[in-house]
């Protein structure tokens, strides 16, 4: 191995440490290698994100990929550096977007390795991880069917990975096909059982059947495999849960109360199916809110009440704690809010409100 590439080495296993310090001083050696190397690039990026000064993280992403074109790494790096760090969909969408084009043209990215056959190992790797973020950001950017479009490239990739198998069902899911869902992610428990996601994901498909007990028992294996992404859903009785609505909609802006004189807040258990799929794309079965433009009496006049639903099971699972429950009810009623005033999707991403 070259002077540089040790160099390398020894900044990620102190980052991986938690010495970044020592990372710094193995990154400036390493500069003084070859700063323009894109390995040393990334490594810049990747201290910098370790010592909490994100902001300068991808604007170092950002020089890297000037200076490195073509290279599928570090656009990647710029993407996961968007989603982890600022949550940023939007932003990160398009760059993914265009990782997956250039992968299905069959452009090889620049993983390195030392030999053919390791070469080929890491690129089939990377494309899966592409392809799997960008099943996530799809769904996260409302397009469930492109979720599906990605999920499936992993999974022919990656036959036996867990989480590509996970990622189709998560699509089938929010697609409305339940019964497809629940096959897959039998599939990916099988590949491997400690697999947290795919346990949460069963227990989101035992909660819309209304089979509670087996999702609790789903939910539990998950918080067990992965305590730190998973926590237990707050539970709540229907007297309690209107009273926590009360103190939701007491902290909307009086402009949002008022708007809300001539809308219905309806709570039910769950979303009906047949509900969800009048819209296209589907609502995923996971939807906390719903916003019913048709008034409650046929044939009414104008003024007549117009309808919001809270989902109470699927807010249990969103939700760890009654704080929690409380903004996430003030949220879902902002945007189902505007929904009535007229805002669509994108209207309500640039708001917060999604």
């Amino acid at each position: 191995m070259s002077r540089l590439g040790e160099l390398v080495d020894e900044a990620h296993e102190a980052l991986y440490d938690g010495r970044v310090d020592d990372a710094k001083r193995l990154l400036n050696e390493a500069r003084r290698v070859d700063g323009r190397a894109i390995d040393v690039r990334l490594l810049e990026v990747d201290v910098l994100a370790a010592d909490d000064l994100l902001d300068e993280a991808v604007s170092a992403a950002e020089e890297a990929r000037e200076d490195h074109p073509t290279s599928m790494i570090i656009s990647f790096r710029l993407v996961t550096l968007l989603l982890d760090g600022f949550d940023d969909v939007v932003g990160a969408r398009p760059p993914l977007e265009e990782l997956g084009r250039r992968l299905q043209k069959g452009e090889q990215p620049d993983t390195g390795g030392e030999d053919k056959e390791e070469k080929a190992e890491a690129a089939a790797d990377f494309a899966v991880e592409v392809y799997l973020t960008l099943s996530d950001v799809r769904a996260a950017d409302h397009d469930p069917r492109g979720a599906l479009a990605a999920a499936d490239f992993a999974v022919k990739l990656a036959p036996d990975d867990a989480m590509a198998r996970v990622a189709r069902a998560a699509a089938l899911f929010d697609l409305c096909r339940v019964d497809e869902a629940e096959k897959i992610v039998a599939q990916a428990v099988d590949r491997d059982p400690r697999n947290a996601d795919a346990w949460w994901l069963r227990g989101r498909i035992h909660t819309i059947r209304r089979d509670h007990d087996k999702a609790d028992k789903a939910f539990d294996r998950a918080i067990a495999l992965d305590g730190d992404r998973f926590q237990l859903p707050f539970r709540i009785d229907e007297d309690h849960f209107a009273k926590v609505i009360e103190e939701a909609m007491a902290e909307l802006p009086e402009a949002v109360r008022t708007a809300m004189k001539n809308v219905d807040v309806i709570v039910e258990d769950l979303p009906d199916l047949a509900v969800l799929q009048k819209s296209d794309p589907p609502l995923s079965p996971s939807a906390v809110g719903l916003f019913d433009p048709e008034p409650l009496a046929p044939n009414a006049g104008p003024g007549q009440p117009v309808r919001i639903f809270l989902y109470r099971k699927n807010l249990e699972v969103t939700c760890a704690s009654e704080d929690e429950m409380v903004d996430e009810i003030g949220v879902t009623l902002l945007h189902e809010i505007g929904h009535h005033l007229g805002l669509d999707e994108e209207d309500l991403d640039a708001r917060g409100l999604s």
